[in-house]
């Protein structure tokens, strides 16, 4: 995988993006609604890189790398193909540790939404049918997975799993099984506390076959997937006992629609108050937009 020097000297990069606020040469390849995927060489990328924000010590860093190493297992236990995906960190002289989850670039042809972009709606669409199978064998008992399409890439007639960055699993307590400080961070410290327990609600949502599939067809309309929205709940709703309907997956990204776009403007609130009243540096890379506008809502 990708070696320590090159991953110190992307993080240079992205520093240098923070100070200056300008991202002209980074290599953007995506991003989700708060978190940003950067590719690695920058003129020829072989790496997709997503940065986390910076753990307050290594012992911090190596427990979350543990977890999602366990996710990892247990979902490739469960039938679940996952990208091979590196976490890897460095401690700065500052004591703080940056962590990245690493995987190699994928042709974009195999991405989830363009394969579906490219294809007739049907709900008999291998890559639609076998997500959703996927989803029915790997969810329950304390694990769940991000079903979204934009997750998945369609590799030799099989789907895979690309989003790893947040484990969707939980302990006994029912509680999420990683610490989320560090992701809450990126917002103002007032309302962290409401913003944590939300979090690990919504977590709640990905951990049974239907509410994780509902999410599914909630991003489908997100997406603006012309046309498969009907075939997509019609793929689910043979495969369950309790069917899904278009209301309800209105619902969840009606719902989204109004929280994922407050969070980033939290973030970028967060980082004015850092950066210009406080005189602190900010050290979240904030995507300039959210999928929601990107996709006309």
């Amino acid at each position: 995988m990708m070696e320590l020097s090159d991953l110190q000297a992307l993080d240079e990069d992205v520093s240098r993006a923070l100070r200056t606020r300008d991202t002209s040469h980074l290599q953007r390849i995506g991003h989700g609604e708060i978190t940003t995927a950067l590719g690695w060489p920058q003129q020829d990328p072989q790496f997709v890189c997503k940065r986390l924000p910076p753990f307050d010590s290594v012992e911090a860093a190596t427990v979350y790398g543990a977890v999602v190493n366990r996710y990892v297992v247990e979902l490739r236990r469960r039938g679940v193909r996952v990208v091979e995906t590196e976490v890897k960190w460095f401690e700065r002289p500052d004591g703080r540790v940056l962590v990245y989850h690493i995987q190699p670039a994928l042709s974009p042809e195999t991405l989830g939404l363009d394969v579906l972009r490219q294809s007739t709606p049907s709900a008999d669409h291998p890559l639609l049918c076998s997500v959703v199978d996927t989803v029915l064998n790997c969810t329950g008992d304390g694990v769940g997975i991000d079903a979204q399409i934009s997750n998945w890439a369609w590799i030799d007639g099989e789907p895979w799993q690309l989003d790893l960055s947040t484990p969707m699993m939980v302990n006994d307590a029912g509680k999420p099984a990683f610490d989320m400080t560090p992701f809450v961070a990126v917002l103002p410290a007032v309302i962290r506390p409401v913003v944590r327990q939300e979090m690990a609600k919504l977590i709640c949502r990905w951990l049974t076959p239907r509410d994780s599939l509902m999410d599914l067809a909630a991003n489908v309309i997100k997406a603006n997937l012309e046309g498969w929205i009907g075939p997509v709940l019609e793929c689910i709703n043979e495969r369950i006992d309790e069917s899904v309907n278009f209301k309800e997956a209105e619902r969840i990204y009606k719902a989204d629609r109004r929280m994922f776009p407050l969070l980033l403007v939290l973030g970028r609130t967060n980082r004015f108050w850092q950066e210009q009243v406080r005189r602190r540096p900010y050290e979240f890379l904030l995507p300039e937009s959210t999928t929601y506008k990107e996709n006309g809502h």
